[in-house]
């Protein structure tokens, strides 16, 4: 019979050993706290660098763009139907303006959020020279019967060039696509209005969506928020396996090598009592290393939560997250125990511990899939199913909760963790195993290969 109190007792050993050993600590809580304010100041630079990036952009034949004009006021039959008053005032006769005195329009530049700013550089010629030299970022190319073209009611051509594969290039390529695709916008009502033809008619339905009536900042929150519900999980299953492989390898291998898994085994403690001891550590650890930077994110999104209107990360949902998280735990750790006690040594232990990236990271990788939801298929796939449940109680959606296969998650679970702490009780009760370090060199058995 399972005597717990000396499960409790060995469990509590391994983890304050755990917590003497220097480097674990700075591994599990120290490099997190290095980690995300340097995250964070990165992007704080990054967002600072591409607002104040300039991009020049090389202008050859902008003396063929519509050229400012004095406002006229037409005359009463000059007005037309369906174009309010203003409109037709300022704009019925002229073309809008792109470039005026050396730089674009700034009616042109609104909307663009990208950061940056464009610099005009008008060219006499389209020199791709000039992209190659870095002293322009983009060309835009005018030909000389733009305006005329423009007049007579045809499609002129503009043609932008760049740098292949060079980002501030790219970069310039898109912010002169956006302003370019404004200024069309602007030029399409004019020949609208030349025709006597309501500013919209090219639209001949009106199709209102959920996202198009959103505000453009709300949109952008519920981007992000989209992302950190796919993100949060995938890195609570990292920082699981990293808090819980190197104590797993050091309650194991360690114990061989520093010589005290016979004194353990002597104990009057059951082989079954050994195994659930360490396995309560190392998921204790695994664990409490996911609720610590989990903890990290929330001090990093608070702060970050000041300069935004809206909530980045539902508390609640996040609780239950970190709830829905611990099988996962249990199941990491009754695996790490499971492989790390065939190593003869620390260094073969980490060896061993390399199929747990291979299997954990592509089921992972699965559920941050677009269109993968929680299903009859999914609910039984080990980590992907957590994963999609922890998503699932983080997202805020209308639809109602998939209750139904909860049920499949934790029978699948559950079978995975029990299928992985028997392994790791039968390995224990072989002496084969537990002493392998005392072996011979010649025939000696490896997880990878008969040892030479």
């Amino acid at each position: 019979m399972l005597r717990w109190s000396v499960v409790r007792l060995i469990a509590g050993r391994e983890v304050r050993d755990q917590f003497r050993d220097k480097r674990t600590l700075f591994l599990i809580l120290g490099l997190p706290v290095l980690m995300y304010p340097l995250f964070v100041g990165v992007g704080l630079l990054f967002i600072a660098a591409i607002k104040e990036k300039v991009f020049v952009v090389g202008v050859t034949g902008a003396q063929y763009l519509p050229q400012p004009q004095p406002e006229t006021v037409p005359s009463a039959p000059g007005a037309v139907a369906g174009v309010p008053a203003a409109f037709a005032k300022q704009s019925a006769r002229n073309f809008p303006v792109l470039i005026a005195d050396g730089k674009f329009a700034s009616s042109d530049l609104v909307g663009e959020t990208d950061g940056g700013r464009l610099v005009v550089r008008l060219l006499d010629t389209a020199d791709e020279g000039l992209l190659a030299q870095r002293e322009a970022d983009a060309l835009l190319v005018i030909d000389p019967d733009f305006t005329a073209k423009l007049e007579r009611g045809e499609r002129p051509t503009v043609r932008i060039l760049g740098r292949d594969g060079e980002e501030n290039s790219k970069l310039a390529v898109r912010k002169l696509n956006g302003i370019l695709h404004a200024w069309v916008e602007k030029v399409k009502l004019t020949r609208f209005a030349r025709a006597g033809l309501a500013a919209d008619f090219d639209v001949p339905v009106d199709v209102r969506d959920p996202q198009s009536e959103k505000a453009p900042d709300k949109k952008v929150f519920d981007e992000l928020r989209d992302v950190l519900v796919k993100t949060i999980p995938f890195l609570l299953v990292m920082w699981m396996l990293t808090g819980a492989i190197y104590p797993a390898i050091d309650m194991t291998a360690g114990e061989k090598e520093r010589g005290t898994m016979e004194t353990l085994l002597i104990s009057p403690a059951e082989r079954i009592e050994i195994v659930m001891g360490k396995f309560v550590a190392v998921v204790v650890m695994g664990f409490g290393t996911a609720a610590w930077n989990v903890f990290l994110m929330c001090i990093v999104t608070a702060i970050v939560q000041v300069y935004f209107p809206h909530m980045l990360i539902s508390l609640s949902g996040l609780a239950l997250c970190m709830l829905a998280a611990l099988p996962l735990a249990m199941l990491i750790a009754a695996s790490t125990l499971a492989l790390g006690i065939f190593a003869r040594s620390t260094k073969e232990g980490n060896y061993y511990m390399v199929p747990m990236f291979f299997i954990t990271l592509p089921l992972a990788y699965w559920s941050m899939s677009p269109g993968m939801e929680l299903d009859s298929v999914t609910s039984w796939m080990p980590v992907t199913n957590a994963l999609l449940l922890q998503q699932r109680l983080m997202a805020v959606r209308t639809d109602a909760f998939p209750w139904q296969h909860v049920p499949a998650v934790a029978i699948s679970l559950t079978a995975c963790i029990g299928l992985a702490l028997w392994g790791a009780v039968r390995q224990f009760q072989r002496e084969s195993v537990l002493f392998r370090e005392a072996e011979g060199s010649g025939g000696g058995w490896s997880l990878f290969g008969k040892k030479k």
